[in-house]
């Protein structure tokens, strides 16, 4: 009887592991459910966080090449506007030489009429 008692109470301890086996098992689901959820809920926010970058970087992007082109098209005027500058100093520089000249010229006629005049009296 004694071999029947222990064989009684080693099924009614399995018993009592299963039943606490179950329990944990149920437990552990739950809680495996819970950390899924969490994850979704944390993925979702992370998308949204990421969708948000990317509007902002295409933004700066936009901004970015704006700028270039506005630094681009400076630069293009710049040079331009040297370019311009230089043509009209050596444009300047020459008409000076002429006017030197010419007055020079008409200078030298007023002198030799002068004289003439003053010559023939």
């Amino acid at each position: 009887m004694k071999l029947e008692e222990k064989v009684s109470e080693h099924e009614k301890k399995l018993i009592e592991h299963d039943a606490q086996l179950t329990e944990i098992r149920l437990a552990n689901s739950r809680e495996i459910a819970d950390i899924r959820g969490e994850i979704k809920q944390w993925n979702a926010t992370l998308n949204e966080g990421l969708t948000r970058v990317d509007e902002s970087n295409k933004y700066l992007r936009e901004q970015n090449g704006q700028i270039l082109n506005a630094i681009i098209g400076r630069n293009e005027k710049s040079s331009e506007r040297e370019y311009e500058l230089s043509k009209l100093k050596w444009s300047n520089a020459f008409k000076l030489g002429l006017a030197i000249f010419g007055s020079s010229g008409l200078v030298y006629a007023v002198i030799d009429i002068v004289l003439k005049l003053t010559v023939n009296k």
